[in-house]
């Protein structure tokens, strides 16, 4: 439901305008507001983006459209949820009012532009409705309620208006007796408003400059007559200090006037938002979204989204660029505006055209009307002419014949990142470009005349076709194309702080976390100990590495497949989970290794070798609440306590279930990993194998395996077992020239029972203590995934960023040209540490506002830290007070013109200084409220 601005102006209400203005010095005591909002937005429609909302003060929302959690995550970052609340008009069903309500309304006056019932305030069972749906919103968590249709009654007749005028007063003030703690956000109301000292919180008024014509569906320009006689009706308001909402409507294709306009209502002192009508779109307020969402079409004729290769090679490399993918079928693509916030759109598709061509064309050149760069992979999603035309482009009459020569490259483009170029005419596309902007990457001639441009860039974003993505041979694949300058400038992607999920506090992020298989196997070593025990006392035990461990119940439980052996093995489990670096996982009842079976059976040569799950006696049907809750319970009944109950479930087999297997996880407390396949070796560097760290699904995100377990470096743990050491090549491959992964060991309890695969398990170890990583438990790692996938940033009118909803991460990367952080002048940053890979800014908190400066900044900051940060606040240019906590013991480096100390509960510690750093250790796994001072 759009704002509804109605005017409807009585006689009486210049009367009572006039006395306001001659009293107004009277009033002006009661507005003294605590908490003005800079920035405020409106979202009516349907899947509002919370974590762009969260950026601004306020956020009027459409409750049916909100749930609790949502409106928690907008109060956790400091947004203010406002509930739209109609009060002068109701539409639907009136049963739902109450028994009488039919009586307010027996004359049945409609808004008929609306289509919705005028309501009368003089009916007690309307009043009551309204306040009883006041204490629902106040009771879901909203901060307040945006007052609408507060001018409707001027719909009745004219000898009902004024005993209506009356009723609306003494329910606005009722309302607000009722709910003091609910912030009123009035829609205009100017015909009360002069009564209600101290009730309105802010009044909100459309139309300032830029408008929309509903009658003739047109925007159009407010004349200065009209923006006069609203002025004359605004001075009281700005006279009393409530803060004024000014709505103004720009379409999306006009960004940049937008901006202009919302600098402009700012300087003549409004709060701004330029929107669209409908009140479906990211607009511009005192702050703008920065776009950090890309679309990602694929066509789900051609497999499900995760077998998709735009998945599967892009959403890494898009994930490291600093943005959130959202994976959308080309057959259900969603309505409305994207610009404001998505920043480009991309298409890897190869079967032509979609089955609703017609649909998909449409939705295409809506995007590119509104400006939002396109870049399409692979193949062609469109035959349309066009569509064509408007990139630029035109097909051919015949393919390329005879032999493919090069007339033009762009050699940075194509042939220089991990392939070579190769003229190739297979598979061209009978493609070429019309006269205009779009600039060709490669072009190509053969026999006849005519040049094929296969790749391209222009002003709507940029083209690469298939056979000039991928050089594949052997069953591998390595990029002709270079996929980070592609997208860089096919997409126009601006600078910007890039949420990075590999580093934090100057460390490289590091993990381990085991899979329950193998836990029945003999190691062969002395004793030919069970594989846990092994584990324990060669891996867990010796290194400095927090370690996440499942089972497989139907292993070591008295109801699995060893029900003999529960005995030995429950005791080795109990043993293992109760270390103090350890924390608790299932991989399940019987080990599923198809989580969608009956998707899987349909595929080409399909042979479930194994059966579908580990055979177990009585157990003959996959039930996936017994494999999840099922495991989850054994586990804390019988192997675990209290204190450390399971935190997580670790897919097993082909680790891919569907939303609905993903939801009964997160519905049963669980969080979930694994899946993916990330491997780059020496024999096979090409980041083609670098999967994404998210999978989206409708049941929440799944979130895959950083890097790969020993199972395929090793085969499928057929030999050689000493392959595990090929993830070490993974380690370093992934972290130069670019920090695309932190250092993330996976592996089975299998690994502990072959002597080469000890030996290389310990060398893997001592090469991620080598690094002197910061090391999380997997359970602490999730969030920071999931904060790569839900941050928001925004650029403030003073070019400050803020940044929030980043819930466990905690890091941004800078690219160095952007300059450096002002310590004293951000919110929640307390260092950077500038790398070859990237200037890694260090977070103290989930949201936070990060100014930048020229020059290094001199004042005390954090250059790395072994514990994850709690706080990081500057009492003045040489004291800190802060706060560390983990599960290991505290170390760290401040970088500082002086000599620092550091006090902790009355003892100081000295700093080391070398290189310009102060180094400190601290035999104490939380610090809290110290003081760090260096001089």
């Amino acid at each position: 439901m759009a704002i509804r601005f109605n005017r409807f102006w009585s006689r009486q209400l210049l009367n009572v305008l006039g006395a306001w203005v001659a009293c107004s010095g009277c009033l002006s005591s009661a507005y003294a507001f605590s908490d003005v909002p800079q920035s405020v937005a409106f979202w009516y429609a349907a899947n509002p983006p919370f974590s762009e909302l969260a950026q601004f003060d306020w956020s009027v929302l459409e409750p049916e459209h909100v749930q609790k959690k949502d409106v928690e995550l907008l109060r956790a970052q400091g947004s203010q949820p406002f509930a739209y609340l109609s009060v002068g008009e109701f539409h639907g069903d009136l049963a739902v009012v109450g028994e009488g309500a039919q009586a307010s309304t027996e004359k049945n006056v409609r808004n008929q532009a609306w289509n919705s019932q005028v309501m009368r305030l003089t009916s007690p069972v309307w009043r009551a409705h309204l306040l009883k749906r006041a204490a629902e919103l106040r009771a879901a968590g909203y901060s307040g309620l945006f007052l609408d249709t507060l001018d409707s009654f001027q719909l009745l007749p004219e000898d009902e208006r004024e005993a209506q005028r009356l009723a609306l007063r003494d329910f606005l003030a009722e309302l607000h007796r009722r709910e003091p703690s609910l912030k009123l956000f009035f829609n205009r109301g100017f015909e009360v408003l002069p009564e209600l000292p101290g009730v309105a919180a802010a009044v909100a008024v459309e139309s300032i400059h830029a408008g929309w014509d509903a009658s003739r569906r047109s925007y159009r320009v407010v004349p200065q007559d009209d923006r006069d006689w609203l002025e004359l009706h605004l001075q009281p308001l700005r006279a009393q200090g409530i803060p004024l909402v000014a709505i103004d409507y720009l379409p999306p294709e006009r960004r940049d006037e937008a901006r202009e306009l919302a600098r402009k209502l700012q300087s003549e002192g409004f709060i701004p938002y330029v929107t669209l009508p409908d009140l479906n779109y990211l607009g511009v307020s005192s702050i703008e979204v920065q776009p950090r969402r890309i679309a990602l079409i694929y066509d789900p004729r051609e497999g499900p989204m995760e077998d998709n290769p735009g998945h599967i090679s892009l959403g890494g490399l898009l994930e490291y660029l600093g943005y959130r993918v959202d994976y959308l079928p080309s057959d259900e693509l969603p309505v409305g505006p994207m610009s404001g916030l998505y920043a480009g759109v991309i298409t890897w598709m190869t079967s032509g055209s979609p089955a609703n061509a017609q649909a998909f064309n449409q939705w295409l050149i809506a995007r590119m009307d509104e400006h939002i760069p396109l870049a399409i992979f692979a193949g062609l999603p469109t035959e349309n002419d066009g569509v064509l035309k408007r990139l630029g482009l035109r097909f051919m009459s015949a393919p390329l014949s005879g032999t493919a020569e090069v007339v033009e490259h762009d050699a940075k483009l194509l042939g220089s990142f991990e392939a070579p170029l190769v003229a190739r005419s297979r598979d061209l596309p009978a493609l070429t470009m019309l006269d205009g902007d779009t600039q060709p990457v490669l072009a190509l001639k053969g026999r006849e005349p005519g040049v094929y441009t296969p790749v391209a860039i222009g002003a709507w974003g940029g083209i690469a076709l298939s056979p000039y993505v991928f050089e594949e041979a052997q069953g591998q694949r390595r990029w002709i194309l270079d996929p980070f300058d592609f997208l860089q400038r096919a997409l126009q992607l601006q600078v910007m702080p890039r949420p990075d999920a590999t580093t934090e506090n100057g460390r490289r992020i590091a993990t381990v976390h085991i899979d329950g298989d193998g836990f029945v196997s003999r190691a062969e070593i002395p004793g030919t100990p069970y594989s846990g025990v092994a584990v324990l006392k060669e891996f867990i035990r010796p290194n400095p590495f927090l370690t996440s461990v499942s089972v497989i119940e139907g292993e070591v439980g008295p109801r699995g497949k060893y029900p003999h052996l529960a005995r030995e093995l429950e005791p080795v489990a109990r043993e293992i989970l109760a270390d103090d670096k350890v924390e608790v996982a299932t991989h399940t009842f019987s080990h599923p290794f198809f989580w969608q079976p009956e998707s899987a059976a349909k595929r080409e040569g399909f042979n479930p070798e194994y059966g579908y799950m580990m055979a177990i006696p009585g157990y003959d049907k996959l039930d996936f609440t017994r494999e999840i809750v099922g495991s989850r319970d054994y586990i804390n009944q019988r192997l675990t306590t209290a204190k450390k109950p399971v935190k997580m479930v670790f897919w097993s087999g082909d680790a891919m279930p569907d939303a609905a297997t993903i939801k009964l996880a997160y519905d049963s407390g669980l969080a979930n990993v694994n899946g993916g396949n990330t491997a780059l070796t020496n024999a096979y560097p090409s980041l083609t194998g670098l999967y994404p760290l998210i999978r989206p699904t409708a049941g929440g995100p799944h979130y895959y395996a950083p890097v790969i377990n020993e199972n395929v470096y090793t085969n499928l743990w057929t030999g050689p077992y000493y392959g595990f050491r090929g993830v070490m090549e993974t380690f370093a491959l992934t972290d130069k020239p670019r920090r695309l992964r932190g250092l993330h060991l996976y592996y089975h309890f299998y690994s502990g029972t072959k002597q080469a695969s000890i030996k290389v398990m310990h060398d893997i170890y001592r090469d991620m203590q080598d690094q002197q990583p910061i090391s999380l438990w997997m359970s602490d790692y999730i969030p920071r995934m999931h904060g790569l996938y839900q941050a928001s940033l925004a650029k403030r009118s003073d070019g400050s960023w803020q940044i929030r909803a980043m819930d466990g991460l905690r890091t941004v990367r800078l690219d160095p040209a952007m300059g450096w952080p002002d310590l004293l002048r951000s919110e929640g940053i307390a260092g950077v540490r500038d790398l070859p890979q990237g200037r890694y800014v260090h977070l103290s908190r989930d949201h936070a506002v990060l100014v930048l400066r020229d020059q290094r900044d001199p004042r005390p900051s954090l250059e790395q830290a072994s514990l994850p940060l709690l706080a990081w606040d500057y009492l003045d240019d040489q004291r800190v007070r802060l706060s560390f906590a983990g599960n290991l013991p505290l170390n760290f480096s401040v970088r500082a013109t002086g000599s620092c100390s550091l006090v902790v509960a009355g003892k100081t510690y000295a700093g080391l200084q070398r290189q310009g750093l102060s180094h400190f250790d601290v035999p104490l796994k939380q610090v809290l409220d110290a003081q760090l001072t260096c001089r």
